[in-house]
C-alpha cells in the first residue's frame, strides 16, 4: 500500500515521509480555514458543510497524534503534561463531535458547531506555539523523522477505518501503530 497516495486523499497539501512537526502544521493548515467558516455568520447549510468535512479531517489528524505524537511525549518527563492536556482537549473535540452530529435543534447545532471551533482553535494555537516548539527541542531529527513515518501510517489506517467516528485504540491492530 502506497500510504502517500492513501494519506493524499484525505488532506492538503500532499503528505510525505519527514518531520511529525512539519506533518501536523500541514494538518492544520485545513482545519483553520474550515475553523473559519464554522467561526462565521454564514448561513447555517454552510457551517454545517464545513463541520462534516471539519469532523473527518479532525479524527484522521488527532487519532494519529494522539497514537503517535502525545503517546511519545508521555515518555519524556518534561513533556508528559503538555501530552496530557493535548489528550484532554481531543476528548472535549470528540464530545462535541458526538453532541453536534446528535443535535437536531438547528440553534444548537449552530451554537456548537461554533463552540467546537473555538476548541480546536485555541488547541491548534496552543500545539503550534508552545506544545511542537518543546517537543522539538527535547527530540532528535531522528526521532521526528521516525514518528512522522508512524504518523502517517496511522493516519492511512483511520482513513480506511472510513467515517468521522474516534475509533478506539482497541481496534487498531498494525504493529507500526505501537510503541
Amino acid at each position: 500500500m502506497d500510504l502517500t497516495k492513501v494519506v493524499s486523499k484525505i488532506t492538503r497539501p500532499m503528505l510525505t515521509e519527514g518531520d511529525i512537526i512539519q506533518m501536523i502544521i500541514e494538518d492544520h493548515k485545513p482545519l483553520k480555514e474550515l475553523i473559519q467558516i464554522m467561526k462565521s455568520d454564514r448561513a447555517l447549510e454552510e457551517r454545517v458543510a464545513a463541520f462534516d468535512d471539519f469532523a473527518t479531517q479532525l479524527v484522521l489528524h488527532a487519532k494519529p497524534e494522539e497514537l503517535v505524537l502525545y503517546k511519545d511525549m508521555k515518555s519524556k518527563k518534561d513533556l508528559r503534561e503538555l501530552a496530557i492536556e493535548g489528550d484532554v482537549e481531543h476528548s472535549l473535540a470528540d464530545q462535541m463531535l458526538e453532541e453536534i452530529k446528535r443535535a437536531t435543534d438547528p440553534a444548537e447545532k449552530g451554537a456548537k458547531i461554533k463552540v467546537l471551533a473555538e476548541l480546536v482553535e485555541h488547541h491548534i494555537k496552543e500545539e503550534e506555539n508552545e506544545l511542537l516548539p518543546q517537543f522539538q527541542s527535547n527530540s532528535t531529527e531522528e526521532e521526528r523523522l521516525s514518528l512522522g513515518s508512524r504518523f502517517l501510517k496511522a493516519k492511512a489506517e483511520f482513513f480506511e477505518m472510513g467515517g468521522d467516528d474516534a475509533p478506539s485504540e482497541a481496534l487498531l491492530s498494525g504493529e507500526d501503530l505501537r510503541h
